[in-house]
């Protein structure tokens, strides 16, 4: 899987990551919107963006329904459970987790 994260601070940058959900850890961690590369793309043609070229796996201000919407395709949802926002798989209801060591820091 090949991933372009984006955030609001202006950084943005692309890094290959075998899990989804390791992924999705990593541009949490940085507020930054989380975009899957389409097969056979390398690099997002920004002036102009087509839908052939990424799709949208999380958005950090979005709310749970916006991701769970995006992420069922893959297996997972995001809802509240206690006091935090978590990942579960559809299939166990467990939460999927990483540790923070594990999650690469993008910038």
């Amino acid at each position: 899987m090949r991933f372009f994260y984006e955030n609001n601070m202006g950084d943005s940058g692309y890094f290959s990551e075998s899990n989804l959900v390791k992924a999705i850890y990593t541009a949490w961690n940085i507020e930054a919107t989380l975009y899957l590369l389409n097969d056979g793309v390398k690099k997002i043609v920004w002036n102009k963006p087509s839908r052939d070229q990424y799709k949208v796996v999380f958005s950090p201000y979005d709310d749970n329904e916006f991701n769970s919407d995006v992420l069922k395709e893959f297996g997972y949802k995001m809802e509240d459970r206690g006091n935090y926002r978590e990942i579960i798989d559809i299939k166990t209801d467990k939460i999927v987790k990483y540790e923070w060591s594990e999650v690469k820091d993008l910038v």
